[in-house]
């Protein structure tokens, strides 16, 4: 709880102050006009004059008064050694369990399938196929529901995907072609197709932008290839138990593997 209390108020040497109509709507104003594909959330005041912190999506940066000057890195009170930045991005960095669509995903078992995870992958993506071959086969006692999150970088993620999907058992069809680099079989229409659209809007709506991501169930985001190691040390770490996961009634997508089975923009 003491630990809880001292990074909610270490954060709030960031976020907690107001800043004045004028300034968000001078800082908004200059970067919807500079970046205007940049979605800004919120603009928060911080301890150093006139600078102040952006939150776009699961990402912080700074600016001045004006809005015309970007300061990207991390901010750091030298007093007390706190990264003020890391601790501003862990608190929005943080995706509701129980607002996945679980029941759409792809699922694999592992074990007693206990402890779950949502990974948001992308069928092209070789860091994914790394997280398939090298991570996966050594978690321990874990559900994976995996979201399909192909990215425009890679010309058949679309079709692939589809492909996936399609496929009379779509886990193993999924597991196979990343471990293996088994050849896809070729329909890409049929109903389960369907549910890729949502599958991406899901990724878009939380912010996703890089696969692989793996959602905790205490919501915590992880990007990027980890080992498995250290995932099965962060679901073992995870606050939120298996009572407050919202129980699944059906998944049409999934198979049971029990270890049997088997970008970034």
């Amino acid at each position: 709880m003491k630990k809880l209390l001292s990074i909610i108020l270490m954060s709030c040497a960031v976020t907690c102050f107001a800043v004045t109509d004028a300034v968000t709507k001078a800082i908004t104003s200059q970067l919807k006009s500079t970046l205007p594909l940049v979605k800004i959330d919120k603009i928060s005041d911080t301890p150093i004059t006139n600078v102040y912190e952006v939150t776009s999506m699961h990402k912080i940066f700074y600016v001045d008064g004006s809005g015309k000057y970007a300061l990207i890195g991390n901010l750091v009170d030298l007093t007390t050694k706190t990264n003020l930045t890391q601790l501003a991005v862990e608190s929005i960095s943080i995706v509701s369990w129980q607002g996945l669509p679980l029941k759409i995903a792809i699922q694999k078992v592992i074990g007693n399938g206990k402890r779950k995870i949502a990974i948001f992958t992308d069928p092209e993506c070789p860091f994914c196929k790394r997280l398939e071959q090298e991570t996966v086969p050594n978690l321990k006692n874990v559900t994976i529901y995996y979201f399909l999150f192909p990215l425009s970088i890679h010309e058949n993620d679309m079709s692939d995907s589809q492909k996936i999907l399609c496929s009379e058992t779509p886990e193993i069809t999924y597991t196979n072609w990343m471990k293996n680099n088994k050849s896809l079989p070729s329909n890409t229409k049929c109903d389960n197709a369907k549910v890729l659209d949502t599958m991406i809007s899901t990724g878009n709506k939380i912010g996703i932008e890089h696969t692989p991501t793996i959602i905790l169930t205490d919501g915590k985001v992880v990007p990027g290839l980890i080992p498995a190691d250290y995932l099965n040390q962060l679901m073992a770490n995870s606050v939120k138990t298996e009572s407050s996961v919202p129980v699944i009634e059906s998944a049409p997508l999934s198979v049971e593997s029990k270890d049997k089975v088997k970008t970034q923009k």
